[in-house]
């Protein structure tokens, strides 16, 4: 059997997009991450990306590979969004690795890149809800 390639884990971030979608923010709290430039940025490059989140919804199925697919470039649309540089150096990696070696070469001498594109992803959906969830002022929930 080969080995598959390991795609960064950015669950953090796809559960706050998912949440968008999903209309689970508050006017209020979107409109606190709109009126900061850092993660007015954030959330625009999520919401880019929010068309690969409603094919993977309705996909078929019974295409277990094109579903595989589409997660997959979702995944990377939203982690190229939000952590541009990270996410094009993973790629640049594994693309050169995988030439060379299959997957079990990417995985191998990609490891570093693919961790700095999951830590990446982590702080951005870390930023975001804090600053969604913060009131002015300090701590605590507004709404």
């Amino acid at each position: 059997m080969t080995e598959q390639l390991k795609v960064p884990d950015c669950t953090s971030l796809l559960a706050f997009q998912a949440a968008l979608f999903s209309n689970r923010w508050t006017a209020r709290e979107i409109a606190r991450l709109e009126e900061n430039s850092a993660t007015g940025t954030l959330l625009d490059g999520c919401r880019e990306c929010l068309g690969f989140l409603d094919r993977i919804i309705h996909a078929d199925t019974r295409d277990p590979g094109k579903t595989q697919q589409l997660k997959f470039q979702h995944m990377f649309c939203v982690a190229g969004k939000v952590c541009p540089d990270e996410a094009i150096k993973w790629m640049q990696c594994i693309q050169m690795a995988s030439s060379r070696g299959g997957a079990s070469a990417a995985n191998t001498t990609c490891a570093p890149e693919k961790r700095r594109l999951e830590k990446c992803t982590q702080r951005a959906a870390s930023l975001l809800v804090t600053a969604a969830m913060l009131r002015e002022g300090g701590g605590g929930r507004s709404d």
